[in-house]
């Protein structure tokens, strides 16, 4: 069970770089592997999320609604933003900044997750 509250989203342009990630896909998990991602949230006060990836590849979401914030039951706070991709598709990011974690839930059973470490 997660326990969620809300919050005002603020626009205010930050900025992480993660240097791993793990893929989730039919629910198999890869082992780590080496990335090299920066991610930007809300360029220039925009609502999106921009990853920049080293290869050149740049990925936007959208942000749809508000930012929601909230706890999962290890207390490992987290805040979770509902966006749609450049195709169209929704997609959930979910930020555990303390963690230096950014999950990219993009179905049941998909899911990319980028470490700062």
């Amino acid at each position: 069970m997660l326990l969620l509250g809300t919050m005002t989203f603020a626009q205010e342009t930050f900025v992480r770089k993660y240097v791993s990630m793990i893929v989730t896909s039919d629910f198999v998990t890869t082992e780590s592997q080496d990335a090299d991602v920066t991610v930007v949230f809300n360029p220039n006060g925009q609502r999106k999320i921009v990853f920049y990836f080293s290869n050149g590849n740049r990925r936007v979401y959208y942000q749809l609604e508000g930012v929601t914030e909230g706890k999962t039951n290890a207390g490992e706070e987290y805040q979770f933003i509902k966006c749609l991709d450049e195709q169209g598709v929704t997609t959930f990011i979910q930020l555990f900044d303390e963690l230096g974690c950014l999950r990219v839930i993009i179905s049941e059973g998909y899911k990319i997750e980028f470490y700062t470490y």
